[in-house]
């Protein structure tokens, strides 16, 4: 064989087939290869037309925002955002937007968030997702607790008075029409009602008309409430001059006065043969002021020498004063006599033109001779007119007309006397009629009257009711305690002078409960500190939009406070079951 013979021989007819397919083959895979490469830019150069996503990934908001700003942006798409049902986030301001035809578009959307009332930090997810890829991003938002929140501070071995509660008059025959039902009295004094417990009753001059609430007066004690008369007037001719008024100091002649107490005692074994207690009776309702209707006239030495000769003969505890406005010349006279202060038991008054920041209100005088204070009327029913030409409404700086609407009633009128009585050691407060639009309860239209004087319909519970129920469902049979407010919240003002935040505290069998009024526009994160283990907490708010309802609440770990955030223009209460 020659050298070379081998390498030299002839392919065969299939190897010689082979070598080109491989080639064949190889070009092909590059072309595929090259194809899907181009393809892939293609689809690459599409998707980075289209996206949506966060400007960052996480965020961070403090316990007492209610909303937080959050970055977006996306291009060539609409967006949706979403997050879980059961965490802190309410909603969004947006939960969706965007279209294909934007092009690089960064925006913000705002997260409203519940209030952190806890001691650590929570977190929860929120996504966004691209609708024409379906791609998703997400990020986390963490709500972070109170660093230093604003205390109120409870001390209880700090005792002031005993609160024994609240009510209002029962309609007279001066209302007309307007006049209670017995499902009224329902609301007002039973157990799902407003929790008051004292009503006042009209002691008429004439015995006609005693059986006149007789019904009402009833259902009233079937809830166990306190019922007490204020005579008008007596007997005209009793009087120094036959005539109901007073307009030009009609008195109760000396020479009557045991006549006049066995009227009153009368009275009251009247309602006691019906079978209803009548706890208390009034001297005279208002025996400072001149009127042309029911009034009788008393000096202060004329009504001392009636309740030192005839305090123990009417047949219930006597009140006195009554007097239109806060007159301690009055009851001073009775206290300091020991006869007559030991013929009284109740030291009664009126709060007409009364300023609890610039007349003296505490009363140390009584609370040395046992005597409770009582407020037993007082009236809310001024209308406003900011035109220049009603001098009354004169540099009215409100925006309200009405002294009977929501914030009126909760800033200046019944919520911040309620709370200036309540911490200036009264003990009782009775308002005027329970039923009327100024009062607790609605009634009917009358259509001689302004149709805005109409707030709520007949028997419907007023803004003003709910306001009395905070203080008559967690202050009435209870001792006022020592309530302290850290500098935030002793230091805030909604106006000149006048604080954002009222709150007294009160402590029962067991339990300790306060009513916190915030009168500022802005919401607030309060702990409240009690020196003993709380074993569980119930609070309530009542704002424009909202009547005693449940408040969200936290207790700490050690079981000592209670974190709570108090709504703006709005009252609170809490009960703490130690």
């Amino acid at each position: 064989m020659k050298k070379y013979e081998k390498r030299k021989k002839p392919k065969s007819a299939s190897s010689a087939l082979f070598a080109p397919a491989i080639l064949m083959a190889f070009f092909s895979i590059v072309t595929i290869l090259s194809c899907t490469k181009e393809t892939s830019r293609v689809e690459d150069k599409t998707a980075e037309k289209s996206y949506a996503s966060f400007v960052t990934n996480a965020a961070n908001a403090k316990a007492d925002q209610d909303s937080i700003s959050i970055g977006i942006r996306w291009s060539g798409t609409s967006w949706a955002i979403t997050t879980g049902a059961d965490g802190f986030i309410t909603g969004f301001s947006r939960n969706s937007g965007g279209s294909g035809a934007d092009q690089a578009i960064a925006g913000n959307l705002y997260v409203r968030l519940k209030p952190h009332l806890g001691e650590q930090p929570r977190q929860q997810e929120i996504v966004i997702k691209d609708m024409a890829t379906g791609k998703e991003e997400k990020m986390i938002l963490t709500q972070l607790p109170l660093s230093a929140s604003d205390k109120i501070t409870i001390n209880p071995s700090v005792k002031f008075q005993k609160v024994t509660g609240f009510g209002g008059m029962i309609n007279p025959t001066w209302t007309g029409n307007t006049q209670l039902s017995l499902q009224d009295i329902d609301k007002l004094y039973g157990p799902d009602g407003l929790g008051l417990n004292i009503g006042r009753l009209m002691l008429y001059p004439n015995v006609s008309g005693w059986s006149r609430e007789v019904a009402v007066a009833k259902r009233v004690r079937q809830h166990g409430a306190i019922l007490f008369a204020s005579p008008w007037t007596p007997p005209t001719q009793l009087k120094s001059s036959n005539t109901n008024g007073n307009q030009n100091g009609e008195y109760l002649l000396p020479q009557n006065y045991a006549a006049f107490a066995a009227h009153i005692k009368s009275y009251v074994d009247f309602y006691k043969a019906e079978g209803i207690e009548i706890e208390a009776v009034s001297v005279q309702n208002e025996p400072d002021y001149k009127v042309s209707y029911d009034g009788c006239s008393y000096s202060p030495e004329q009504m001392r020498d009636f309740v030192k000769g005839h305090g123990r003969s009417v047949g219930a505890k006597l009140m006195s004063s009554e007097t239109v406005q806060f007159r301690k010349d009055y009851t001073d006279l009775l206290l300091n006599d020991p006869q007559a202060s030991n013929n009284f038991d109740i030291v009664a008054t009126h709060l007409y033109g009364f300023n609890f920041r610039t007349m003296v209100s505490n009363y140390p005088l009584a609370r040395q001779h046992n005597k409770e204070v009582w407020v037993t009327e007082h009236l809310f029913n001024e209308e406003y007119d900011k035109a220049p030409a009603n001098s009354e409404s004169k540099n009215w700086p409100f925006a309200w007309k009405y002294d009977w609407e929501w914030l009126p009633s909760l800033k200046t009128t019944l919520a911040e006397e309620l709370h200036d009585c309540m911490n200036n050691n009264f003990n009782a407060y009775v308002y005027w009629y329970l039923k009327r639009y100024y009062g607790f309860l609605g009634e009917d239209k009358d259509a001689n009257n302004p149709a805005g004087w109409y707030m709520a319909s007949n028997g419907e519970i007023t803004k003003r009711g709910y306001i009395i129920a905070h203080y008559a469902k967690y202050a009435t049979g209870r001792t006022r305690i020592e309530a302290s407010s850290g500098v935030n919240i002793a230091s805030a003002q909604y106006a000149t002078g006048q604080p954002s935040f009222l709150v007294t505290a009160y402590e029962g069998t067991n339990d300790i409960t306060l009513v916190l009024i915030n009168r500022s526009t802005s919401a607030k994160i309060i702990d409240i500190v009690v020196p003993a283990a709380i074993n569980t907490v119930t609070a309530v708010e009542t704002t424009s939009l909202k009547n005693m309802a449940s408040l969200e609440n936290n207790l700490s770990s050690d079981k000592k406070s209670v974190r709570v955030r108090i709504s703006p223009e709005s009252i609170a209460s809490f009960k703490l079951s130690l």
